[in-house]
């Protein structure tokens, strides 16, 4: 075999390596994507009815909270947005987090939190808890129309301003 063959054969097993790792994680994350979905739906379903739901994204990836720190779990979930909260159905541990509209200050974008960065657009939503300021980012795959959303909702709960 000569040099040539062998580098052609080389770069062809790198190649196959790579597009075989690309193909097994696109069919490994639809996968896990098909499995969460119909428990997140499900509890979502016991708690609202679907004309509760504004907006809702089985797809949301947590990046925390910023009261609890750099330790805490992360995770996959459902971000659900109804008139009167943000809702976040964390698949593992089963856990909740509800903001109320009202107490959200800001919603905002970010490239990184509690110390992961991160190519994507995160949705960052500031919010007060028990009269202490928090924030928490998420992915999702449309933050704009996240944001949209929320504002919206905001605009017709804020107070009406003082004369």
């Amino acid at each position: 075999m000569s040099t040539t063959e062998a580098i052609a054969l080389v770069t062809a097993l790198i190649l196959f390596s790579v597009v075989s790792m690309i193909v097994v994680s696109s069919v490994l994350a639809r996968f896990t994507l098909q499995m969460i979905r119909g428990p997140l739906q499900a509890r979502i379903d016991a708690v609202y009815a679907p004309a509760a739901i504004v907006r809702s994204d089985l797809r949301a990836l947590s990046l925390g909270r910023e009261s609890v720190g750099v330790w805490q779990v992360r995770g996959n979930g459902a971000l659900v947005l109804t008139r009167e909260q943000l809702h976040f159905f964390m698949f593992v541990p089963q856990k909740d987090l509800r903001i109320p509209i009202s107490t959200i200050s800001e919603i905002s974008f970010t490239h990184g939190h509690l110390g992961k960065a991160t190519p994507y657009k995160l949705l960052k939503v500031h919010f007060v808890a028990d009269g202490v300021a928090d924030s928490i980012a998420w992915y999702v795959p449309d933050p704009d129309g996240w944001q949209t959303a929320i504002e919206t909702l905001r605009g017709a709960t804020e107070p009406p301003p003082s004369v």
